[in-house]
């Protein structure tokens, strides 16, 4: 039933120091603007788990950092990884970009 929702549910979420460390230990790592992305393939088929990361150092207004999050998450939610994957999407561009920057950003991370 959660199939045909686009929805971002807690179990699509990466957490915990261990998964995060190892995601960035043995991760791969590609550029896509405004992204740099960190993805490692997982041996099980479980829905791909996603960490969204907005520097303070560039958004010094945690509204600014929030809307970022926000439009990626949103982006995320109408483009979904294949399953099997953890992935890191840190922006890295120093201003805010449109929603239309973002998604086909995540749509070109997902053909990669």
């Amino acid at each position: 039933m959660t199939e045909d929702r686009n929805i971002f549910p807690k179990s699509e979420h990466l957490c915990g120091v261990s998964a995060i460390d190892n995601l960035f230990s043995k991760g791969k790592r590609i550029h896509v603007f405004p992204f740099s992305v960190v993805f490692l393939k997982r041996d099980d088929e479980l829905p791909s788990r996603i960490l969204i990361s907005v520097a303070k150092k560039r958004f010094h207004n945690a509204v600014d950092r929030n809307r970022v999050k926000r439009l990626i998450r949103a982006a995320y939610r109408q483009n979904k990884f294949p399953s099997g994957y953890d992935v890191a999407l840190i922006y890295v561009s120093d201003k805010i970009e449109s929603y239309e920057v973002i998604e086909q950003a995540i749509i070109k991370i997902n053909n990669v």
